[in-house]
Formats: C-alpha cells, structure tokens, sequence
C-alpha cells in the first residue's frame, strides 16, 4: 500500500482485528465484497473482478498431528500411553479431530528414541 498514510494502516490494521478470523466470516458465508466491507469500514467498495469465491481449506493431517505428538518429548508420550492409552488431537484451524490408539503411540515413541 504505497500510497497509504500512517492513518490509513492503522484503521485497516484496527478493522482486520475487530473483524476476527476470516475462517469464522468465510463459515458465515460472506461475499469478498461483504468481508472487504467489514475490515475496511468502508461501504463504497467497487468490485475489481468478480469471479473469485473464498473457500477455507485447512492442510492439517494425521502425519502433521503425529509429528506433534513426537514433539511434546519421550517423557509426556509415556505418560500419555500410561494414563490413557489413546489420544485425541483436534486442529484448531479446522476443528478435525485425529485419534491415536495405544499401538499408533507406541510406534511414535518408538521414533524418539
């Protein structure tokens, strides 16, 4: 934004925050035209080119989540299997939940050590 004023940031900055996840306005199915609206304040906003629809696609996965259960360390994995037996990640961009049995837990501590 090269012609923005310090201002001009500051507001877009303030409206992107009060706005919220844009996850959350792409659900509520809001048009580009209506999430521009709602960031800018601005309700003058001509449509440059009209033939993009936003959609939410989150990468998360299984191998992503098993990867973080390898990273909480050899000790919290152990534990996890002994307390438990199983465990439950969900992906808090998407709300998809992976399951990890005792077996699958075991072969990830297996990769710690």
């Amino acid at each position: 934004m090269p012609d923005a004023t310090d201002e001009d940031i500051t507001n877009l900055e303030k409206g992107i925050f009060e706005a919220g996840a844009i996850s959350k306005m792409l659900d509520e199915n809001l048009s580009l035209l209506d999430i521009a609206k709602k960031i800018t304040g601005d309700k003058n906003i001509k449509i440059i080119e009209d033939c993009k629809i936003p959609t939410y696609k989150c990468d998360c996965s299984k191998e992503k989540m098993e990867n973080a259960l390898v990273s909480i360390g050899k000790k919290e994995l152990e534990n996890i299997i002994q307390e438990d037996g199983k465990a439950e990640l969900i992906c808090h961009f998407c709300n998809k939940k992976y399951n990890f049995n005792k077996e699958e837990l075991e072969n990830l501590l297996k990769k710690i050590k």
